[in-house]
Parts: C-alpha cells; sequence; structure tokens
C-alpha cells in the first residue's frame, strides 16, 4: 500500500517517501446495508444492459475528522465536501493516494490508533472507501456556484455521481507534464452518503530518509 505514495526520482528509481504502519478493516452491518440497498436501487433505476455501473475503490481525507466516527457511521463523508467544493457539496474521494495525502485533506495524530489528533502528527490516516459511482458524469471542467446548477438536474437522471479532473489537492487541472512526483488524481463525487461504503484505515508515517 505504501507503494500509493512513493516518487520517481530524476534518475528514473523510485524514491519509497512512507511506510504503512497499519491497516484496519471496517466492518460496519449498518452502513454496508445502506450500500448494498442504494446498489440495489440504482441497478433497477438504470438500464444495466446498455449502461455499465461502476464500483471503485478510491481515497479520502478526513481532515480534522478522526477516521474512526467515519466508520462506525457517527460522522459522514458528506460533511466535508463544502458548496465551494470543485463540484459542490458531496463525498469526495481520490483515486490517488498522494492526492488526499495533502495537508489540507489527511488526518494526522501524535499516536498510532488516531485518537489524539496533532496537525504535526508523526501518523497519518486515510479511508480507503468502495465508492458506488453508477452512471458517472465525466468531466474536466469545474462547476461552481451558478455553474454547477445548470448540469445538477442530470444528477440522479441520466448520471450518479460525477467523475472529475485530474486535479491538484487546492487547484482545478493537472500539473505540467514537466512536474516530478505530481499530486494530481481524477476525483470522484457522490451526492448520497450511502453510494460511500469506508472499508479500510491506513496508518502510515513519514520516511526520515
Amino acid at each position: 500500500a505504501s507503494a500509493f505514495f512513493d516518487r520517481q526520482r530524476h534518475d528514473g528509481r523510485t524514491r519509497h517517501t512512507h511506510t504503512v504502519v497499519k491497516i484496519r478493516r471496517i466492518q460496519n452491518r449498518s452502513l454496508l446495508s445502506r450500500f448494498e440497498a442504494e446498489r440495489k436501487v440504482m441497478h433497477q433505476n438504470r438500464d444495466t444492459d446498455t449502461v455499465e455501473l461502476t464500483c471503485d475503490y478510491s481515497w479520502h481525507g478526513s481532515g480534522a475528522v478522526q477516521p474512526d466516527h467515519i466508520a462506525a457511521g457517527s460522522g459522514l463523508m458528506t460533511q466535508f465536501g463544502s458548496e465551494q467544493g470543485f463540484y459542490g457539496q458531496g463525498n469526495y474521494s481520490a483515486h490517488q493516494a498522494s492526492y488526499s495525502h495533502h495537508e489540507r485533506y489527511v488526518y494526522r495524530s501524535s499516536d498510532a490508533e488516531g485518537d489524539h489528533r496533532d496537525a504535526g502528527g508523526q501518523y497519518f490516516h486515510l479511508l480507503l472507501v468502495n465508492v458506488l459511482r453508477g452512471n458517472p458524469l465525466k468531466t474536466t471542467e469545474v462547476w461552481q456556484g451558478a455553474g454547477f446548477g445548470a448540469v445538477q438536474g442530470k444528477l440522479g437522471e441520466e448520471f450518479d455521481s460525477v467523475e472529475g479532473g485530474p486535479h491538484r489537492p487546492t487547484l482545478s487541472g493537472p500539473y505540467t507534464a514537466r512536474a516530478r512526483g505530481s499530486d494530481d488524481s481524477v476525483i470522484y463525487v457522490t451526492y448520497h452518503a450511502s453510494q460511500c461504503l469506508p472499508e479500510f484505515i491506513v496508518t502510515y508515517t513519514r520516511n526520515v530518509s
């Protein structure tokens, strides 16, 4: 799993930047039941003979919220996407772990269990989430403010989610082709909490050298 954070050096060799400390499996029957119910409804509403419904794993940084709260169902990923987000308020996750590892998103703590949040802590925690994307609306544009309203009607009717980007962690669009070790990623956005099933909490540290 640490390979998700590795970087290519200028000489072509891989630079191992992080080490995984532990991976915890999340087993929440309530969240699983909602996820399976959402999948069933989606299949009923879509012509699966002509529309391929997608379900993918992606990474979510919970910011100031302890990942265990989301895993327990007491916290929702929906709360962490703001109206100022690239695609309105929703459940944001990234295909590339390095995107969610950005300081703006990743949860950090001074202990491996994640009980004591510390913005400068040595332990990083990300959620690996199973995302029911259904029939995604794919775009490289950014919809903010009034621009989002023009396409919002398509979500839930023609499409079930948004696949946007690639974007950088804080800016729209990818890095230039010459930028090495970039963190740009395609991001997935869903608009119902039942479309996201957190399955693992990955804890890791940064290598000193």
